[in-house]
């Protein structure tokens, strides 16, 4: 009867395991606890509706149907997110970071495509922009359905981190105690370090180079094959992306002191934006200033703009712009967000 008894727990405590969500199974230690717990619980409960004492066949079975079906138990551990649009808001984060950061490797990608379509001659191709919003639209949806599914699995941002990730964390805390990053109102957790030195110094030095190759305008047989007023504006926006860098390197001279003044350099950055705004505006309204042609050698000759091609310069400045007004909201939102390290 013992043998029995040991064979309906087991057998119960393996579906259960079987049904549990990944990311618990993965977890070894958090796994044992929770069957520990759920056989401790289950074993008394079979004692308390025995009729001599200890589990009984009869007394087990009852125990289970008292616990509840393999199913229904390891739904609740999939329930441990806070309810969120169809994401938990602990995934809600990492949702946006995942869009913020495919959504402008797309757009650069499709502005490629336009331009090296352009320069070859495939006009049609270039204009094709069901291709383009096709692609944003589907991944848009794989990466909601994603994170919905993960959700209702009941997934946290640390489910994905390794061991050697959460040390490292650990070390980020330390560090950030040593600096005197605040404590977060909301969670009672020390606030994450706002800057990241080094991706301030490598994305200012990127977008320091790219403002010089259009501030000094030295590629041979391609900036004088353009129309002299479409290289003032390539100009103006050099000038503008080069004191964008100065500032995005400061930033990361700074590091994560001086709140103040990384408020003051987002303003600056939103004022430089707000600056090329008109740019890009003069572009919209006159595309037939963008460069067309085909290369023949080392020099770019250039062509005159067929019709069908207009219009797509235009809408792709106007997504571009578009996207540079949200960039601006995104620092205000910075600003305001750095309010909270001012201790």
């Amino acid at each position: 009867m013992e043998d029995e008894v040991e064979n309906i727990f087991e057998n119960y405590l393996n579906n259960i395991k079987e049904k549990l969500p990944d990311w618990l199974t993965d977890d070894k230690e958090e796994l044992e606890g929770v069957l520990g717990e759920l056989e401790d619980h289950l074993r008394n409960k079979a004692e308390e509706l025995s009729d001599i004492g200890t589990p009984t066949p009869q007394s087990a079975r009852l125990a289970i149907a008292h616990l509840g079906s393999p199913s229904s138990i390891a739904k609740e551990y999939k329930k441990r997110g806070t309810p969120y649009i169809y994401i938990t808001k602990e995934l809600w984060p990492v949702y946006k970071k995942v869009l913020y950061i495919v959504f402008p490797i797309l757009a650069a990608i499709t502005t490629f495509s336009i331009l090296f379509n352009l320069f070859t001659g495939n006009f049609e191709e270039a204009a094709n922009y069901i291709q383009y919003y096709t692609s944003f639209a589907s991944a848009f949806l794989i990466i909601t359905a994603i994170f919905v599914v993960l959700s209702m699995e009941g997934y946290f941002p640390e489910d994905f981190k390794s061991r050697k990730e959460h040390q490292t964390e650990e070390k980020l805390r330390q560090k950030g105690k040593q600096i005197g990053l605040p404590i977060s109102p909301k969670t009672g957790e020390q606030l994450k370090p706002f800057v990241k030195p080094i991706e301030k110094f490598i994305g200012g030095a990127i977008s320091m180079v790219i403002a010089m190759i259009l501030i000094t305008q030295l590629i041979p047989g391609f900036f004088s094959a353009m129309e002299y007023e479409f290289r003032i504006i390539l100009l103006l926006f050099g000038v503008l992306i080069l004191l964008d860098s100065i500032t995005t390197i400061i930033r990361g001279l700074l590091g994560n002191t001086r709140v103040l003044i990384h408020q003051n350099i987002q303003g600056i950055t939103i004022v430089l934006k707000i600056l090329a705004v008109p740019l890009c505006v003069i572009l919209i309204l006159n595309p037939y200033l963008f460069p067309v042609g085909y290369w023949e050698g080392t020099n770019f000759i250039a062509s005159d703009i067929p019709e069908l091609i207009i219009s797509s310069f235009s809408i792709t400045m106007i997504v571009l712009t578009v996207i540079l007004i949200a960039s601006i909201a995104e620092n205000v939102y910075e600003i305001i967000k750095l309010q909270k390290y001012k201790v």
